[in-house]
């Protein structure tokens, strides 16, 4: 019951980060390993520094070629960081329905983060 527990937590928190992903874990309810020890717990944090409507807005730039908000670039640049864009990156393409568009994550994700380096600098 613990382990159910602990992975619905894990989903609940990978989740909040990135919506637009959310049919990926919840179709397949895939949880990948962690790739080293904590990675789970930092992506939590991740995402509760950039928040649900932003988090989302991320993937679907990345995913979708959406555009992005310049609210959420503000989120994306000031408040998650770009160490945590990779990870969300590295996360997305360990899901199987994503991960065979690897290329196309590893080259919209950054395309996505310097655009909002753009659109608000690095200064806050």
């Amino acid at each position: 019951m613990a382990k159910i527990s602990k992975k619905l937590s894990i989903i609940a928190a990978l989740l909040s980060l990135m919506m637009a992903a959310s049919m990926v874990v919840a179709d397949d309810e895939f949880i990948p390993p962690e790739p080293e020890p904590g990675f789970y717990k930092a992506l939590e944090k991740c995402g509760q520094k950039i928040g649900l409507e932003c988090g989302e807005s991320v993937v679907k730039a990345v995913l979708k070629d959406q555009d992005i908000s310049t609210k959420c670039c503000v989120q994306l640049v000031h408040k998650m960081g770009r160490s945590c864009h990779e990870d969300l990156l590295w996360y997305l393409i360990s899901q199987p329905k994503i991960g065979a568009n690897a290329t196309h994550v590893f080259t919209k994700g950054p395309q996505v983060y310097n655009s909002c380096v753009s659109k608000v600098g690095l200064e806050f």
